[in-house]
């Protein structure tokens, strides 16, 4: 016992732990299962498996007959959530949530040093060709037109409502298609126009769509609203313009990453130092042979635009000044139709939304109330700004003076909207569109982008948009543009500096962007020959020609069908044109005027075509001619043309049939509509609009009233032009006079 104690003791406790540890553990564990299986009651399951079948069945024939009634429905009414799921989704605007004041100040705030950030190029650039008829009207002789529509609910308003995608075609009556005017587009693109002849109806009823897209409807002038006859009505003094829309986007959002990548500041604060002062725009003609692009890049004359936005009055714009800039961002020239049709718009870029009629007449009286504040504030932009800024008003950067007055701003002009009177057309002009609840959407629209860009300073894109009136028919161009800031490091201390240079110059000029897509501006004109005539003893002894010329005609803004009569060979085609049918938009009227017309060819010989009259069939029976048959043997007169290139063409009367048919297509579709409404006109009415059915009791404010309307386009000009009063300030003559 003393030996197996003394051995017990002599024991390394802790090596045999760990030499004979794990047999222990497994021995423990095989004792605890034995236990538990000794100590484990046995037995069978007494359920058979044909109970869970008939429970599982049983419930399934309760759950089908079951009443799911519609209290119970509603209790489980599925939700739309994609657009929250949407929101989730979207990545967060951090300007909304940054704090201009840091809550955590460093004792030793750390300095990084300024770079020179990376200045971006306008990206996705496109140019679109297009016509427009501008008028041009003296700032003193606005003399409060109206303009006078299709009736509500006669053919020709049925028919105008129905051309959705009419450049003409305007916002009319009691819904956004109701008294669309105007022609339809045709083959190619349709001639517009932009229409003054006055500053427009300023009474209570004239809202910011008054001048929002100019009606293809008439003038009938204030006097006539006051007794005088229609044909005493200002006459408006209008020219076609051809033009290439460019557009391009500047990605203002991707440029603040750069420069917080360089300047270390927070893109708030980076964003108030994004100022832009000038622009650069340039285009290439293409040349002939194989090196079509290998002509000198030209700058654009901007100086002729700018003489052109002096004498027109501007349209509210389809665009979110969010999106703009009032230095490259040309203002809309006023114009009858649309900017927009369902095929084309110039006015957008695909990458920036367009506003609908309700945001944009919402979105003009928004503007003019910054300007008006503005104006009471004498608030100067000191910044000697170029391009477009000399002649409208930065927008963009008034909001973010007014931030604060946004809110209250939005909401009292809402209010008017719903108050009879004042601005009481929103309402009718929108009634197709729900009326006040356009208003409510256009206004929550409007909100929610000003606090997701914080009020534009925070925009992603900004649009680039320039009108080239410059350009001639037959060539075609492309363009390309680049922008010129402010140096944000200008006159910065050197020490905050990676590099002295950074700071030298006041200016940076980003890279040009990529050509735009090339433009053809097409010659829009054809000639035909009518008839040709052999000479006769009584005139020159040469033979003559008829020649038909469709030709867009410039004055007026549309095509004419003229008829050059008994062109002798040596001469021109062309000459004054009597009693040639004339469609003027801007008037609104279908007459036959003296037009002088011009193509820049000239007639260089005429073959008569010789007939079988004198053919003697018996003398020649062994031919066994149909008499018939024989009759209509006849060959086609012919023409030979030196055209205004030099080159020579061969015109006959045969075998032009179907380019023939197309011109007279053209112009067909363009007069349709007019005289779908010359039917429902009073044949005393040579004004253009059917003025007495509007008038009611002859007060202009009557216009307003039931079934009236005022054409979209004819407001007091938009407020946005600098030196110009904003319409919400102009009051309306007093009930019987005029101005």
């Amino acid at each position: 016992m003393k030996n197996l104690l003394a051995k017990i003791k002599s024991v390394n406790y802790k090596q045999a732990l760990i030499e004979h540890g794990e047999k222990l553990v497994l021995g423990l564990i095989g004792l605890f299962v034995v236990t538990q299986l000794g100590f484990t009651s046995w037995a069978r399951y007494d359920k058979q498996p044909k109970e869970f079948q008939d429970k599982v069945e049983s419930g399934q024939r309760e759950i089908q007959n079951s009443l799911f009634t519609l209290d119970e429905q509603n209790k489980y009414k599925p939700t739309d959530i994609m657009q929250q799921v949407q929101t989730l989704q979207s990545p967060l605007e951090p300007g909304r949530y940054q704090y201009s004041t840091d809550w955590f100040w460093p004792m030793y705030p750390i300095a990084f040093k300024c770079g020179e950030p990376k200045w971006l190029a306008l990206i996705e650039p496109i140019a679109d060709f297009g016509k427009a008829v501008i008028v041009e009207q003296p700032p003193q002789e606005q003399s409060q037109p109206s303009v006078a529509t299709a009736i509500d609910g006669s053919e020709a308003a049925k028919k105008l409502a129905e051309d959705d995608d009419d450049e003409f075609a305007v916002k009319g009556t009691t819904n956004d298609a109701t008294a669309r005017g105007g022609a339809g587009a045709g083959a190619g693109n349709v001639a517009t126009a932009t229409i003054n002849g006055g500053a427009g109806i300023a009474n209570s009823g004239a809202t910011a769509s008054s001048y929002k897209n100019l009606a293809a409807g008439g003038i009938g002038g204030m006097n006539s609203m006051m007794g005088k006859s229609a044909q005493s009505a200002p006459t408006v003094n209008s020219r076609g313009n051809r033009f290439i829309s460019v557009r391009g986007i500047f990605p203002l959002g991707d440029q603040l990453e750069e420069m917080f990548k360089t300047m270390h500041e927070q893109k708030q604060q980076l964003a108030g130092r994004i100022t832009f002062l000038d622009f650069d725009v340039e285009r290439q003609v293409a040349q002939a042979g194989d090196k079509t692009w290998s002509g000198p890049w030209e700058k654009v004359d901007l100086q002729a635009t700018l003489d052109l936005l002096d004498r027109i009055e501007l349209d509210a714009d389809l665009v979110d000044p969010v999106y703009t800039d009032n230095v490259f961002t040309m203002p809309l020239p006023r114009r009858i139709g649309r900017w927009k049709t369902k095929s084309k718009d110039w006015a957008s870029h695909p990458l920036i939304k367009t506003l609908t009629d309700a945001e944009a007449e919402l979105q003009a009286q928004l503007n003019n109330r910054l300007v008006e504040e503005a104006e009471k504030k004498k608030v100067v932009d000191k910044t000697s700004k170029k391009g477009f800024a000399s002649r409208i008003h930065d927008v963009r950067g008034l909001r973010s003076q007014f931030s604060s007055q946004m809110q209250g701003m939005s909401t009292d002009i809402s209010n008017q909207m719903k108050q009879p009177g004042g601005m009481q057309s929103f309402n009718q002009s929108f009634a197709g569109a729900g009326g006040m609840e356009a208003l409510g959407g256009a206004m929550n629209s409007l909100t929610e982008q000003m606090d997701r860009t914080g009020n534009g300073r925070m925009s992603k894109y900004l649009l680039f948009r320039y009108f080239d009136f410059q350009v001639t028919p037959g060539n075609a161009y492309r363009y390309r543009v680049r922008l010129t800031l402010l140096n944000p490091n200008f006159k910065r201390a050197v020490e905050e500096l990676v590099d002295e240079s950074i700071a030298a110059g006041e200016v940076r000029v980003t890279p040009w962007s990529e050509p735009t897509p090339h433009v053809f501006v097409p010659e829009e004109q054809r000639i035909f020959l009518a008839k040709a005539e052999k000479s006769r003893s009584t005139d020159t002894g040469l033979p003559s020609a008829h020649i038909d010329v469709y030709q867009w005609f410039a004055e007026a803004g549309t095509t004419i069908a003229a008829k050059v009569e008994k062109l002798q060979l040596g001469q021109f085609i062309g000459g004054l044109c009597k009693e040639t049918e004339v469609f003027r938009p801007a008037n609104d009227t279908l007459n036959k005027e003296d037009v002088p017309v011009f193509t820049g060819s000239l007639l260089a010989d005429v073959a008569a075509a010789p007939t079988a009259v004198g053919f003697d069939p018996a003398e020649h029976a062994d031919l066994k001619l149909d008499e018939k048959k024989l009759k209509q043997l006849t060959s086609a007169d012919k023409a030979l043309i030196v055209d205004r290139y030099g080159q020579l063409a061969v015109l006959d009367t045969k075998t032009a049939t179907d380019d023939r048919s197309v011109a007279e297509g053209i112009v067909e579709n363009e007069r349709r509509l007019i005289r779908e409404r010359l039917k429902d006109r009073p044949a005393q009415d040579t004004a253009g609009g059917d003025l007495k059915n509007r008038m009611g009791s002859g007060d202009p404010s009557s216009m307003m009233g039931s079934g009236g309307m005022m054409m979209s386009g004819m407001g007091a000009g938009n407020s946005l032009k600098k030196d110009k009063k904003s319409s919400a300030t102009k009051k309306a003559p007093a009930k019987g006079k005029t101005k």
